[in-house]
């Protein structure tokens, strides 16, 4: 049987001779409003790379429709001491995928005696489990940012169904074209650490004033070459 085939309804003589139907979704939105957007959750969360740093930044708030599930909400997840990814989307489904990529590059780095995983690697590595599942795809979207001896500093943009896309700055969520507007008008080459977190807090500020699914401040990593990444919160009054 094709995949595609666990999609299609089936239908006997004795369904449809019965009482039992199918429910149409289609049927249900037309009636009962735009169903879909219910459950749609909102954040904004940002990347950049600068001269010897990669910096994400993201908003705090977590929603469904209107109502504000959590406003302590961890965004920003370390995958390794070089590697961090933000997260937009469904919360269930991004929590597991931010576990599957730890234990991946984990088993990575033993096979090869501590040595990091490459950044671009460690994309490709979620943009395949993305792609495989695309037939019932992961609510996500995902800022993959790093640093490596070898790559400096990488920032990947990374779809819900496995698209990578490298950046030298990119947003993702809710809120993500109030902050673009920002980055546009803000980022240049070899910004130093403190420029580009700047920005970043600009970006995210931008986009906390306008759109109703962003705010409770402020989450900063910085990732260098040397040494554990940086975390910094920043409060919005």
């Amino acid at each position: 049987m094709k995949r595609e085939d666990i999609l299609k309804p089936y239908y006997s003589r004795f369904t449809k001779d019965s009482e039992i139907k199918s429910r149409d979704i289609g049927e249900e939105i037309s009636k009962n409003g735009d169903l879909d957007t219910t459950f749609k959750t909102g954040t904004t969360t940002v990347g950049l790379t600068c001269k010897d740093a990669v910096i994400l930044g993201a908003d705090k708030r977590a929603t469904m429709a209107y109502f504000v599930a959590s406003k302590t909400s961890k965004k920003i997840h370390i995958i390794q001491d070089h590697l961090a990814m933000t997260i937009a989307g469904s919360v269930a489904d991004a929590q597991y995928l931010v576990d599957v990529l730890r234990a991946e590059t984990s088993l990575y780095q033993l096979e090869k005696d501590g040595k990091p995983i490459p950044v671009k690697s460690a994309g490709k590595l979620l943009a395949n489990i993305l792609y495989r599942s695309k037939m019932f795809p992961y609510q996500v979207g995902h800022i993959m940012g790093g640093m490596t001896e070898e790559e400096g500093p990488v920032i990947l943009d990374i779809g819900a169904y496995g698209s990578i896309l490298p950046e030298k700055y990119c947003a993702v969520g809710s809120g993500q074209n109030f902050s673009y507007g920002v980055l546009e008008a803000k980022y240049k080459e070899d910004l130093s650490v403190n420029e580009g977190k700047e920005i970043v807090k600009k970006a995210v500020t931008s986009s906390i004033i306008r759109d109703m699914a962003s705010g409770n401040g402020i989450d900063i990593v910085v990732i260098k070459k040397q040494g554990a990444p940086e975390r910094e919160f920043i409060p919005i009054k």
